[in-house]
């Protein structure tokens, strides 16, 4: 791939400069977008970074991450024209690229308030360049008034983030907003859209939980020594179950429970081989060897490193990437923090688990592995074996 000495994209770059929340892209998201966007996007990517642009916060985005949402907007055959979503507005516009035929392509969007679809620009160079940078045509994807106001009334956004208008007070003339996350506004969004489907079973075991069709890859894996056996993470209605096997397979199973119906949604699986090795605190890790596929998202590969606990008579295998997370909670709130930061072994036939989304209880500080030791500054509490709870 040719990368530019000038972007191409500088005007657009000039016109809104990237902020500091900007992350240059990865080796990894270059490469697989390569031969699908332009050029002049992924040296944008690579050189400047994903994130807010200008005072607008117009935000580059994870493709990766949003292919799921855009898919569900628009239900196509499996020989349509790809879209790929590329950007978001700051009140929550999604824009999308398509090559339509090897020398034409154009930019759109959907807006998940008004359901409103279209063409912007027929080159994502002129979308860039031109349609952004004058006033009177950024003006008909983005309301400078109503993102102004968003903002002077809920501040700036963060990555993620967008505003969301209550449309039904804005016809009357009254602006009420609030800042969300932008994933969930466009599932919540879209699922007002559907008609409710079927109400299935609210789960009371883990067997229970699993999506149906993945019953047979679990059912006969049980807790043995060591590490083997299953392991469950959860985060509000998301739900991540590992096996890991006595000949080093695993399987990895994401899925989400709809709230409302119980339906199992947004499966995925990964299988292959882990590894036990012992990091430089002298910690068990287990390394699991995750290939993302086009179907992934980014945050699947956060599972790719866990460092085993032993507390209460059971193992826990913790993210090695979240350990600051962790311990900022445990010395702060005597809480794990974000329950998806961790899995906890499960048999199949236990209780359907309701693990709070900020963290269980924290264990006792010695069963807590060295390197998160490390990272508590409680220098008092080391001493009494666990953490107190702090005002």
């Amino acid at each position: 791939m040719v990368f530019f000495r000038r972007l191409i994209l500088q005007d657009f770059v000039k016109t809104h400069p990237p902020s500091r929340q900007c992350v240059p892209a990865s080796r990894e998201l270059i490469r697989a977008y390569d031969g699908i966007l332009p050029p002049s996007l992924l040296d944008l990517w690579r050189r400047k970074g994903l994130g807010f642009y200008g005072d607008q916060q117009l935000a580059l985005i994870d493709p990766r991450l949003w292919q799921p949402v855009l898919d569900r907007w628009i239900i196509s055959p499996p020989d349509a024209v790809r879209r790929i979503p590329i950007a978001l507005t700051p009140l929550g516009v999604l824009l999308y690229y398509r090559k339509l035929t090897p020398v034409d392509e154009d930019v759109a969007f959907i807006d998940p308030v008004s359901k409103k679809t279209g063409e912007l620009a027929w080159s994502l160079d002129e979308f860039f360049n031109q349609v952004l940078c004058k006033q009177e045509l950024l003006e008909e994807i983005v309301s400078p008034a109503l993102a102004q106001s968003a903002r002077q009334q809920c501040g700036a956004l963060v990555n993620g983030e967008v505003y969301e208008v209550d449309e039904m007070l804005l016809s009357m003339q009254m602006l009420r907003s609030a800042k969300v996350d932008a994933l969930e506004m466009h599932r919540r969004l879209r699922e007002a859209v559907d008609p409710p489907p079927a109400k299935a079973a609210e789960p009371t075991t883990v067997a229970d939980a699993l999506p149906v069709e993945y019953h047979p890859l679990f059912k006969d894996i049980t807790r043995g020594q060591h590490w083997v056996g299953l392991y469950l993470s959860s985060y509000i209605d998301w739900y991540r179950l590992l096996a890991l096997q006595p000949d080093g397979r695993y399987q990895l199973l994401f899925w989400r429970i709809h709230h409302k119906t119980f339906e199992r949604i947004e499966k995925r699986l990964y299988s292959g081989r882990y590894a036990m090795a012992r990091s430089s605190h002298g910690d068990e890790i287990v390394e699991l060897d995750i290939a993302l596929r086009k179907d992934s998202l980014g945050s699947d590969a956060n599972d790719n490193r866990l460092v085993v606990m032993h507390s209460g008579g059971t193992n826990f295998l913790l993210r090695a990437d979240e350990l600051a997370g962790l311990a900022a909670a445990i010395g702060g709130r005597n809480l794990m923090g974000r329950s998806e930061y961790y899995f906890s072994q499960v048999a199949l036939e236990d209780e359907w688990p309701d693990e709070p989304s900020d963290g269980r209880a924290a264990p006792a500080f010695a069963h807590l592995p060295l390197e998160l030791q490390a990272l508590i500054d409680v220098a008092p509490l080391r001493s009494r074996g666990g953490i107190d709870q702090c005002d």
